[in-house]
């Protein structure tokens, strides 16, 4: 009997330790002082049923499938935009509306309206489209094509293609989560962008989890500059990620940046 006892207490505090935690309302404050510049943000997304971490706590599926609302502000010494949206789905349908000001600090304001529509041919290859239209500016209906490539319960590669509709601008994006088991996880992200006319771009990402709670990154794109930093949640609902930015060639930008992330 004592036996049976410590296999199933096993058994549960295994299960509890691999139990994914769940969301409602994710929002974030953060800071960047940079050169010359400061900027604060705020974001907060709320969705209408729960939405389940893949074990880390900021880490969810690739494809989001939960209705949701959220909004945004930014504020820096030249500008400040405030944004609000949200999701609806429907069966195998999702619509969404965004609506955003850009008030510059020299005089200007910019609104943008997104209207967007997406279908779910399978639960993991949503195809979307994206009517963006800018006062004053060009408007433009964006495509994405994004597919998730679920490799066991966890582990998965996902990828999105983004084009306008006269393919004068093209990105691709991936992202590779992997369970490295004993309470360990790893990410690796990279955008690859290019318009006509116009320049490329690329970006690099990694994160490394030392537990669900505790995290380091880092990043690098084509012009040279990078981040490195932490990310340590304090419980289930609080944490704290901070960081350093600068360029190898320019060593004389310096940026520091904090964000408090508030899940629940």
């Amino acid at each position: 009997m004592k036996k049976l006892a410590v296999i199933i207490s096993s058994i549960l505090l295994s299960s509890a330790a691999t139990a994914a935690d769940n969301y409602q309302s994710i929002s974030h404050l953060g800071y960047m002082d940079t050169d010359g510049n400061d900027t604060v943000s705020v974001d907060s997304t709320y969705y209408f049923s729960p939405k389940a971490t893949l074990g880390p706590y900021d880490q969810f599926e690739y494809i989001n499938k939960q209705t949701n609302v959220y909004g945004a502000y930014t504020d820096n010494d030249f500008s400040d935009v405030a944004t609000i949206g949200g999701e609806y789905f429907l069966q195998d349908f999702v619509l969404g509306a965004e609506y955003s000001n850009n008030d510059s600090d020299a005089g200007s304001s910019t609104d943008v309206i997104k209207l967007s529509a997406g279908y779910f041919f399978n639960p993991n290859l949503l195809l979307k489209a994206t009517f963006e239209d800018v006062e004053d500016g060009e408007n433009r209906v964006v495509f994405d094509l994004a597919y998730n490539h679920q490799l066991n319960s966890t582990d998965y590669i996902g990828f999105t293609v983004t084009s306008d509709d006269e393919f004068d601008y093209r990105a691709v994006n991936a992202k590779y989560f992997m369970d490295l088991k004993q309470g360990n996880y790893l990410t690796v992200e990279g955008t690859v962008s290019d318009t006509d006319n116009g320049s490329s771009s690329w970006e690099l990402g990694s994160n490394y989890y030392f537990t669900k709670a505790t995290s380091a990154f880092v990043t690098f794109n084509k012009n040279d500059d990078y981040t490195f930093g932490a990310q340590h949640f304090f419980n289930k609902n609080v944490g704290l990620k901070a960081g350093y930015g600068n360029n190898w060639d320019d060593s004389g930008y310096d940026a520091y940046f904090a964000n408090v992330s508030l899940q629940f």
